[in-house]
């Protein structure tokens, strides 16, 4: 159970059991950090929120390396490699800040149509 607000940057992370990531039980504005070279989900569980109980305050999760950084075969490097595991980052719903086109846009238009 993650908990604190920021862990030491991590090289390497193994997870053959469950990883999880409490928010704070009262502030939604709360931010906490979590730095690693690479999160290897190996048949466990890595959870920052669910459908059920999603994730409620901040949190920024950073993969540190560069292209000299070992890579895992298959997986690469500076990642979050899940095999034969399970992955949920689920946050709270958000309002849509989008839209799409109604139709294409001409190149010498001003105007845009949107869908509602």
């Amino acid at each position: 159970m993650v908990d604190v607000d920021k862990v030491p940057q991590l090289s390497f992370l193994l997870v053959e059991g469950e990883l999880l990531f409490a928010p704070h039980p009262t502030d939604a504005t709360h931010q906490r950090y979590f730095d690693a070279g690479y999160i290897f989900i190996n048949g466990g569980y890595m959870e920052v929120g669910t459908e059920q109980f999603p994730y409620t305050s901040k949190i920024t999760i950073t993969m540190h390396g560069d292209v000299t950084t070992p890579a895992i075969p298959t997986y690469g490097n500076k990642n979050i490699a899940v095999r034969k595991g399970s992955l949920h980052l689920v946050g709270k719903p958000r309002e849509i800040t989008w839209t799409m086109l109604d139709s294409t846009a001409d190149a010498a238009t001003n105007k845009l149509t949107l869908l509602p």
